[in-house]
């Protein structure tokens, strides 16, 4: 071995039952009898992988995957020598010098956060624009929100600084398959998010930490020589003279703002500025998702998933994704951002109407479990992207009203919303302003009923009392866009020169990964352009 230490891929499966909430810091003893080898000849470990088997409650496994480190001269069982380290490969922005300077990113949510950061690590000094505030100051305004039920429609849940995943658990679970996720991930950590998120199959941050862990990106960022510019709305894009090429924005006070180039990475519910931007660029209509929010008690769902009431030390509270896909033409549905020991909170950035979203902390300690259910709306439903958010505007309208015009929330029992009939609610809930007995079923389109009418009957079969101990909770409006924009394949630009639209949107990405992922992508592709 030429004097070097040996190292070894080993696969643990441990009893969950019996572990305590630090045990990924007290794997020693188990790594070296599973690699067959003393205590002292293990030298280190790195977790690459962590997840649960559920699947037989209640012997709920933790499953392991370590790269262990063993002092030279160990023999370990001979089947670990041969397992080589399957390192995921590494992204790394574009070498090479970039000459782009100051280039302007509009939203600071996940995609603009990250495609600033790339930007400013290249040297090019990017200016980020949001009509919402940093993380402070919307929190004060949240925090009058909730007290005072007076909206703010620029710094809520759903503007500011980090998005709408701000105040939504900082879930980082993705189903993109990217290199680009380590580089999100590292990112994250090197801001002060746990590392525990490299490793975790289903990584969180916790609505409590992530305002900081944000904070701390924007704060690199303006060392390498970004600017950040905050209650700065942008309401246009301009091209220059030849009509081809991006010039300039047009900002909501009258304002002209010239750059070299821009990436767009509005959020989705900023209606108003997709709607201009849509009118210059190419876009098309694609299919969208509204529900509701569903709502449990956390030891039910702990029951359901782990067999117990109790969270296990070493998992904490459970969380769970269901899913029914009938035959077609039956709509199908499925469980979407789920808080395990969450709250719901009202997603709203326009007065007078009223969304619903989930948030929790990190340690998910809550008395509640909530996961919106959503069904896709048909993108050929409408004829114009105003027209689709037109008809989500007035669902958010009408729920508010169905709520008292207080943001009260609507909500019914599953039993009831099969039913078709009112009824009582129970007596806690974790939506912090108060529900309110009203019928959901006659709120939502006939089609987004059938969906979840029949979904709800489906995960009912799956889980014994999902449906029948659950309460469905206002109508959940901001979970995608109805447009998506259009890139030139080589390039990532959209249809006008030098502008760049992505993440939620653009219609390019859905949650906090992939928007980030997607800002990343964006970044790299302005650098190699100006290469």
């Amino acid at each position: 071995m030429n004097g070097q230490p040996m190292q070894v891929m080993v696969n643990l499966s441990l009893d969950a039952r019996r572990l305590p909430a630090a045990i990924d810091a007290e794997l020693h003893g188990e790594i070296s009898s599973a690699c067959g080898v003393t205590a002292d000849e293990l030298l280190s470990y790195r977790i690459l992988r962590r997840s649960i088997d559920a699947r037989q409650k209640p012997q709920v496994k933790v499953l392991y995957q370590v790269m262990a480190e063993l002092r030279e001269g160990a023999r370990p069982r001979a089947d670990l020598v041969a397992a080589a380290a399957a390192e995921d490969t590494p992204w790394r922005s574009p070498a090479g010098r970039c000459k782009l300077r100051e280039p302007v990113v509009v939203g600071a949510g996940p995609a603009g956060l990250f495609a600033a950061l790339v930007l400013a690590r290249a040297g090019c000094r990017p200016l980020v624009l949001d009509r919402g505030r940093d993380v402070d100051r919307r929190r004060l305004d949240i925090e009058r929100f909730l007290a005072e039920r007076t909206v703010n429609p620029e710094s809520n849940y759903l503007y500011g600084e980090g998005g709408a995943g701000t105040w939504s658990d900082g879930k980082l679970f993705t189903r993109v398959r990217d290199p680009r996720s380590r580089y999100v991930l590292e990112s994250f950590v090197a801001a002060g998010a746990d590392p525990a998120i490299l490793y975790y199959s289903h990584p969180h941050v916790g609505s409590d930490r992530l305002p900081g862990i944000v904070a701390g990106l924007r704060q690199e960022i303006c060392a390498l020589g970004g600017r950040f510019e905050w209650d700065c709305r942008v309401a246009d894009v301009a091209a220059d003279a030849s009509g081809r090429a991006f010039s300039h924005l047009l900002l909501a006070d009258g304002s002209r703002l010239a750059a070299p180039a821009a990436l767009i990475a509005c959020g989705h519910s900023a209606r108003d500025f997709i709607l201009a931007l849509s009118k210059r660029v190419s876009a098309t209509l694609k299919g969208f998702q509204i529900g509701c929010r569903i709502e449990h008690e956390q030891s039910y769902i702990n029951e359901l998933r782990y067999g117990r009431p109790e969270a296990l030390p070493a998992l904490g509270p459970a969380e769970y994704l269901y899913s029914s896909r009938p035959p077609e033409p039956a709509p199908g549905a499925t469980t979407f951002c789920m808080c395990p020991g969450g709250i719901i909170i009202p997603a709203v950035c326009e007065h007078e109407r009223l969304s619903t979203n989930g948030m929790s902390n990190a340690a998910r300690d809550g008395r509640y479990a909530n996961s919106a259910i959503v069904s896709t709306i048909a993108g050929e439903d409408f004829t114009t992207a105003a027209a689709a958010f037109a008809f989500l505007g007035e669902l958010e309208r009408r729920a508010f009203v169905s709520g008292g015009s207080d943001y009260d929330c609507p909500a019914q029992r599953v039993e009831d919303f099969w039913a078709r009939r009112s009824g009582r609610l129970p007596a806690g809930s974790s939506y912090q302003l108060g529900l309110r007995p009203e019928r959901l079923d006659s709120l939502l389109p006939a089609r987004t009923y059938d969906a979840l009418a029949l979904a709800l009957r489906h995960f009912e079969r799956q889980a014994r009392g999902f449906a029948t101990r659950g309460v469905l909770v206002g109508v959940e409006t901001h979970v995608s866009s109805p447009l998506r924009f259009a890139r030139r394949p080589d390039s990532l630009e959209s249809s006008m020169d030098k502008l760049y639209i992505g993440g939620e949107g653009g219609g390019a990405a859905g949650g906090i990964m992939s928007a980030a992922i997607d800002g990343v992508k964006l970044a790299e592709a302005m650098i190699r352009s100006n290469q």
